[in-house]
């Protein structure tokens, strides 16, 4: 299959994925508010991010999930997120952006955490690994497979 044609075939499933409502997390997993101890290879600003953060920026926000801040470090892309009004919808577009990425960028090992905001206010947080977009890629993981790992990690 061409990347876009399964970037159509995960986008599709990925929305019917969400749809059913199949997506549920627990809370207190996913990463944990002491771990802002890493030192950022780059700064949060627009204009400074590295080419793959920035590439991920644009690719979220074709998709319609806002990017208001980054941080790179050299274990994670840290992303600041407006909510699209949808847990769900919030995981699947990350998730589709992120696997876009890794397919473009195979090299990238960073996984990708996500503050969720609305309208200042903090209101979930989960990450996704690189392993588990590439599982994903090579079809080890089907889609739902994928988002329910992501889901797993979610906490407010």
């Amino acid at each position: 299959m061409t990347p876009t044609r399964r970037q159509f075939g995960a986008t599709a499933a990925v929305l019917t994925v969400g749809l059913a409502g199949c997506l549920t997390g627990e809370p207190g997993t996913g990463f944990d508010e002491g771990d802002v101890d890493e030192e950022p290879t780059s700064d949060d600003t627009a204009g400074e991010r590295d080419e793959t953060t920035q590439q991920l920026v644009n690719n979220l926000d074709e998709r319609g999930l806002t990017v208001r801040s980054t941080t790179t470090t050299q274990d994670a892309i840290r992303l600041t997120v407006q909510t699209t009004g949808d847990s769900d919808t919030n995981i699947q577009i990350a998730a589709g952006a992120f696997a876009t990425l890794l397919n473009s960028e195979p090299t990238v090992e960073r996984e990708l955490r996500v503050r969720v905001e609305d309208r200042g206010l903090s209101e979930e947080r989960f990450w996704i690994e690189a392993a588990w977009a590439r599982e994903f890629l090579n079809d080890e993981l089907s889609d739902s497979e994928y988002l329910t790992l992501i889901a797993d990690t979610r906490r407010e």
